[in-house]
């Protein structure tokens, strides 16, 4: 069995990405998407997303999957057995009315502000777990996405919906994979790189492992996030607290 495995250095360590996902949309990319929805979407669902002929969308929980790939094939093809209808949008106007979506389901949560950010940075480093998968500058893991800068691309509303919400977007880059070897060998973790011939990935031990795809057996890629949601699990308090410490990491100048 051809399998190549390396542990990672604990600094100066770098490897490719996989894909590039879509970035997070900005203000811009909502606004288009309002006007989009006004021409397309109010007739059934309210100018305010709450319901008339088409369910209510601001919950942020969608019956037929709260990925944006599953919102945007929703839109783009319609709901078979419903009267959901297919539209002809491209790629930016499907991306630009998905971000207006999650805009509305945002109306729900909880507001995010007041919190206490070194409680919040006991949290994150105690029992939230969350620094064994996400890194900080030099310290903790690399499984799941590098959090040192997350204050500057996240709004403080949307911080929140990660910790309560995360599979609401999921990157490519961060997308999971499950393979087993001819041997039997179960190997789960992000995947990094592919091509015809391999795959890399780096596992949840936080090691980076390559594999011959001639020497698998079952190959299945995952697309939900493997973070579990905090809601329920962490107070409205702690909450706020965790969003004021991630919304402080704002990256080395």
């Amino acid at each position: 069995m051809r399998v190549a495995l390396a542990v990672f250095a604990l600094l100066g360590t770098s490897w490719a990405q996989g894909p590039p996902g879509r970035s997070f949309p900005s203000r811009a990319d909502m606004d288009a998407g309002k006007k989009l929805w006004d021409a397309n979407c109010a007739v059934c669902h309210g100018e305010e997303g709450k319901g008339a002929r088409g369910p209510d969308l601001t919950t942020g929980r969608f019956s037929h999957g709260g990925a944006d790939d599953d919102l945007s094939r929703a839109i783009r093809n319609g709901i078979p057995g419903t009267e959901m209808p297919g539209f002809p949008l491209n790629e930016m106007e499907l991306t630009q009315v998905v971000a207006y979506v999650r805009a509305l389901g945002r109306t729900t949560l909880p507001a995010p502000a007041g919190g206490d950010a070194a409680r919040g940075e006991a949290l994150f480093l105690g029992a939230g777990q969350c620094a064994a998968c996400h890194r900080i500058g030099n310290s903790g893991a690399r499984v799941g996405p590098d959090l040192s800068s997350v204050g500057l691309r996240l709004a403080p509303v949307d911080l929140l919906a990660s910790l309560v919400r995360p599979d609401e977007r999921v990157a490519q880059q961060y997308w999971y994979v499950r393979l087993v070897t001819s041997g039997g060998k179960i190997i789960i973790g992000r995947r990094l790189n592919e091509d015809s011939y391999s795959v890399q990935l780096i596992d949840t031990q936080d090691r980076l492992v390559s594999v011959m795809k001639d020497d698998l057996k079952e190959y299945r890629l995952i697309k939900n996030s493997p973070m579990p949601s905090y809601e329920g699990k962490l107070s409205q308090e702690q909450l706020r607290d965790l969003v004021a410490y991630l919304a402080s990491l704002k990256g080395t100048p």
